[in-house]
């Protein structure tokens, strides 16, 4: 049966004690407050969480826990709110702590931000949060990024196209027509453009005293960059962005169904799969 409200934030505590009765799946989105071009608003990775978390929500008949508004973009234009990727991680690490004790098992995570350094911190962080906190090992974590479940998504990542670009500027003329400004849509002088879409992280500059690879280096925005669209976002449609969401909520949801089976199936026989440390003197390579 369909719940009543799939945000935990409509529920009231009784609800929530009820619901966890049959269901121990909650869904954590993320996202920050950034620059997305002239044409979109700065909440639009919020957007992309909050849409897509209601979208499994609603498939996998699981609550949405409050959006976390804060993480690392390491972009500097006015709007964007940075969080250092160690604090955000924890604070990741403390809502699954907090929610565990209440009985949740399986926590979904919907980052509506693709920022590597976010990702690949708080992935690893989680790691170590459940390797130091035995209690979490009947928790079954799953950062799931959401373009992994959309091949349109994935291969507009091959054809150059990322940030407030195709895809988002789509995703936003679906969802939210009335926030996008097509008509003030711009871009970085030509030669910025092209170097962006080749290497999304030429944003930034990075300086150092030696040569020395021990080295930590400086790291700061590029001064050519004035607007950061990084792709071709003159090029979106809504029918795209409809196209997008239906396959990551189609796919994702397939995923993310078969995972919470599988982990209630491993709790039950208690088996797990075991993994290669993959690879050796991993010291050797920092």
């Amino acid at each position: 049966m369909a719940l009543e409200h799939y945000k935990m934030l409509d529920c009231t505590f009784p609800e929530v004690k009820e619901y966890l009765k049959t269901n121990q799946t909650i869904i954590l989105p993320y996202a920050l407050s950034e620059q997305h071009g002239a044409h979109l608003p700065l909440d639009v990775d919020i957007r992309n969480a909050e849409f897509i978390s209601m979208g499994l929500a609603k498939r996998l008949n699981c609550l949405v826990a409050p959006t976390l508004n804060y993480t690392f973009s390491g972009g500097m234009l006015p709007g964007t709110i940075n969080v250092k990727p160690n604090t955000f991680s924890n604070l990741v690490g403390e809502i699954i702590e907090s929610l565990h004790l209440q009985g949740f098992r399986n926590f979904i995570i919907v980052p509506g931000h693709g920022g590597s350094e976010s990702l690949l911190h708080l992935k690893e962080s989680l790691r170590i949060l459940k390797w130091l906190n035995p209690a979490l090992s009947d928790a079954m974590i799953l950062l799931t990024q959401i373009w992994d479940f959309s091949p349109t998504w994935f291969k507009l990542f091959d054809e150059q196209d990322y940030h407030a670009a195709k895809a988002e500027t789509s995703l936003l003329l679906h969802w939210s027509p009335e926030v996008v400004r097509m008509d003030k849509m711009t871009l970085d002088e030509p030669e910025v453009a092209e170097r962006l879409r080749q290497d999304p992280d030429s944003y930034q500059l990075r300086e150092s005293f030696t040569e020395l690879p021990q080295e930590v280096v400086q790291t700061s925005q590029r001064k050519d960059v004035k607007i950061g669209v990084m792709g071709y976002p003159e090029q979106a449609s809504a029918e795209l962005g409809k196209q997008i969401e239906e396959e990551c909520l189609k796919l994702g949801g397939d995923a993310i169904l078969k995972a919470i089976a599988d982990a209630d199936e491993a709790r039950k026989t208690g088996k797990r799969i075991i993994h290669d440390n993959g690879g050796h003197l991993k010291i050797r390579s920092v």
